[in-house]
């Protein structure tokens, strides 16, 4: 879904900044159009052409979800298969070596206190003064921890491990995920009412902008369509979500649910 957002972004911005400027520069509309067409569709196969990537080798968000998903035996794993060095110890979730211990600690959210300390217990129970832990993301407040432990904490982000497996040869051969569009998250995402400022802000700006330059039309549809969309924030729209309560409706039984089912037949005597 996000990548299907971002695409589209990329080709209406593209999209509007080719037609602005060919205005300053061509005289015919149909020129126009057909220009900032053209730019617009080259931007946006350039921008899938890149996120494919090349070869067989997954890219650093299929590989960092992948590996945030899985238990992190399967980055222990991965990582061994391409260590040449003889003085390691693998464990199910950390590489000893001998002054360090490297954690794999990837997960979807972000690791927070809680995690780092359960870290640094580990690490002391492995006779480690000197930690790195493979991680998406954490939580800058975390870093306390270290104030009442006597260890050092680095973290190793997902993207260098996925170059170093990369320059060794040992990245999975992970297939690439097809996005899912969702129509209800889009419109639930698209009218939250927490939108309605940015709705107003842009459309207030786009139609005052209509009266001081030549492309009056062009500003004044875009800034009414920001308009029309601040005013369904407001609709029951706004509030959401679509569908979803219906679910709720299913956890109270009607009449007909609680009827005693029918009874096997007995043999009568």
């Amino acid at each position: 879904m996000a990548h299907i957002v971002d695409t589209a972004a990329v080709t209406v911005i593209t999209f509007l900044l080719t037609f602005v400027w060919t205005t300053a520069v061509l005289t015919s509309w149909a020129a126009v159009f057909a220009v900032s067409a053209a730019v617009a569709l080259m931007s946006a196969v350039t921008v899938v052409y890149i996120r494919r990537g090349s070869g067989k080798h997954c890219s650093c968000e299929r590989f960092s979800l992948e590996c945030a998903l899985r238990p992190p035996s399967y980055l222990i794993s991965l990582l061994r298969s391409a260590s040449t060095a003889r003085d390691l110890t693998f464990g199910d979730d950390h590489i000893l070596t001998p002054d360090a211990v490297i954690f794999a600690s990837a997960k979807l959210g972000t690791l927070g206190m809680s995690d780092l300390n359960s870290l640094a217990e580990k690490a002391e129970r492995l006779s480690r003064k000197r930690v790195y832990f493979i991680a998406r993301a954490v939580d800058r407040r975390a870093y306390r921890v270290m104030q009442y432990r006597e260890i050092r904490l680095s973290p190793v982000k997902l993207r260098t491990v996925y170059r170093w497996l990369k320059k060794h040869d040992a990245l999975p051969d992970l297939k690439r995920i097809k996005p899912k569009f969702s129509p209800a998250a889009f419109f639930e995402a698209a009218f939250r009412r927490s939108n309605l400022k940015n709705y107003l802000f842009s459309g207030f700006i786009l139609v005052a902008v209509a009266f001081l330059t030549p492309l009056r039309i062009y500003y004044l549809i875009f800034g009414s369509i920001s308009l029309i969309m601040a005013l369904l924030t407001l609709t029951p729209l706004g509030k959401g979500p679509f569908g979803g309560e219906n679910i709720l409706n299913t956890l109270t039984a009607t009449d007909a649910d609680n009827t005693p089912q029918d009874t096997l037949p007995t043999d009568s005597a």
